[in-house]
């Protein structure tokens, strides 16, 4: 059985991406697989436009989230745009096992497959 992280690095610049991860991860899942979506880089900000509940992409959001298919968001990027209250309250998990940002070694380690967006 695959199993892949979607590591989304786009911010709200590209927001075919963080559609593609939540396609990508639900199609997956369906066909059998695991996986999952991480926040990093410049993507925690998604998660600003999103706390305020109004977004076009919330519902997608919404239903990707209700699914168990978000591992977590990178305490160092939520840091440095802002984002951690925004994380916090839509009860995401900040991961900083790598200098403060997500381990890849530890979601290799897992046996994911690592996808970046």
């Amino acid at each position: 059985m695959a199993k892949m992280a979607f590591v989304l690095f786009a911010g709200p610049e590209m927001a075919c991406k963080l559609q593609h991860a939540f396609v990508f991860s639900r199609d997956m899942v369906a066909r059998g697989g695991e996986a999952t979506i991480i926040f990093e880089g410049n993507s925690p900000k998604w998660l600003i436009e999103f706390a305020k509940g109004e977004h076009k992409l919330l519902p997608m959001f919404d239903r990707v989230k209700g699914e168990g298919l978000i591992m977590g968001v990178c305490r160092g990027c939520a840091m440095m745009h802002g984002a951690v209250e925004a994380s916090e309250s839509l009860g995401l998990n900040l991961m900083g096992e790598a200098s403060g940002h997500v381990s890849l070694e530890l979601l290799s380690g897992q046996g994911y497959e690592i996808v970046t967006l």
